[in-house]
Parts: C-alpha cells; sequence; structure tokens
C-alpha cells in the first residue's frame, strides 16, 4: 500500500513540474494604416478629376515572411522566429489591407476601391506589389524592398520600384509591426502621387 501511494505522490509530484515548465503566452500583432505625411497629404489635392479607381492586388512576399511567426534577422544568414510573437493574419493579407487603408488616406474618396470587392465591370486601375524584402535587423530596423506595376485600362502600365529603410522605436521583435507599418505609410507617401494623375 505504502509503495502504491509513493508512486501516486511521485506522480503528482512529477504533474507539477511539468504545468511549472508551461510555455510563455503567445501574443498576437497586426499591422495599422499611418497618417500621410506632408507629401502623401499633398498627392490629395493633385488628384485629377476622373482618375479611375484602383485596387490593390494580392501581394507577393517571400517565402521566408509567408509564416505565422515574427521573424527579423540576427546575423548574415540567420533568422530568428518569435515563437511566441506571431500575427493575427496572414502577412500578406495584412500588407495589401493595410497599404489599400494608407493610399485611401492620402487620395481621394472613392480613388482606391475595397480590395476585396467583387470583380465588375466598372473599369479599375490595378497596383501590384512584389516584395522583395521586407525584414528588421537585430535592432527591429525595417528594410522594404519593393517592386510595383500599375496597369491602366487602354493604356500603358507603369512600373517601378522602391527601397525604403525604417528605424526601430522600440526592442525586437515586439516593436517590428510598429516599424513595418511606418514602411508601408512611406511607401503609400511614395505611391500616392502617381495614382493621383
Amino acid at each position: 500500500m505504502n509503495r502504491v501511494r509513493h508512486c501516486v505522490i511521485s506522480l503528482l509530484a512529477g504533474c507539477g513540474l511539468l504545468a511549472c515548465g508551461s510555455s510563455p503566452p503567445i501574443r498576437f500583432y497586426t499591422l495599422n494604416a499611418v497618417a500621410p505625411s506632408a507629401s502623401g497629404t499633398a498627392a490629395a489635392a493633385v488628384a485629377a478629376a476622373g482618375s479611375i479607381p484602383v485596387r490593390v492586388e494580392p501581394v507577393a512576399i517571400p517565402a521566408e515572411l509567408d509564416r505565422l511567426e515574427l521573424v527579423n534577422h540576427t546575423g548574415p544568414n540567420v533568422v530568428h522566429l518569435a515563437d511566441s510573437d506571431r500575427w493575427a493574419a496572414a502577412l500578406d493579407d495584412q500588407i495589401r489591407r493595410t497599404l489599400s487603408d494608407d493610399l485611401a488616406a492620402r487620395l481621394p474618396a472613392g480613388l482606391v476601391v475595397d480590395p476585396n470587392e467583387p470583380t465588375n465591370r466598372d473599369a479599375r486601375r490595378t497596383l501590384s506589389i512584389s516584395i522583395g524584402q521586407f525584414d528588421a535587423d537585430a535592432a527591429c530596423a525595417v528594410s522594404l524592398n519593393v517592386s510595383w506595376t500599375l496597369r491602366i485600362p487602354h493604356a500603358g502600365d507603369q512600373s517601378g520600384s522602391e527601397r525604403i529603410e525604417q528605424a526601430s522605436a522600440g526592442g525586437c521583435p515586439a516593436a517590428l509591426p510598429a516599424a513595418m507599418s511606418r514602411a508601408l505609410g512611406v511607401l503609400a507617401d511614395r505611391l500616392a502621387p502617381i495614382l493621383a494623375r
């Protein structure tokens, strides 16, 4: 009987130790729209009358960013996956939504349409974004490299690229979503004058 009691007590003690070693809570993050800079605000004032509305197409991102965990570089050829810090939704979808919101804040009402609107017969310009780099270093400073193409009905396409560096306002990984949001705001500032034509 004492032997059974000793086994039960040992088992309960082992379970208690396992409970103490549980993993830390998981934190979830999102990107957010950023207010326009002075140059971004100026784009709305010069928007051409009768401009065709534009929709941001699904965004292409590098495979290493296509995951729920926040990612940053800790050295050459080394990345860190923050197991307890995760995106609340797919990063490519968040980038598309946030960039659409940023552009809508910089351009006249109705010029940027909901990216999820159903396809209809109305004329639309489409903005395709391909991200070559959108990551942070060990200090959480963000680098964003983007190629973009603006497709215009019955006219030629416009293409370009942008490189944006955004300093961090805190430690990694918690400061990463805010720095990435600010980088998308800068991208919207640069694209707004093009879309306003």
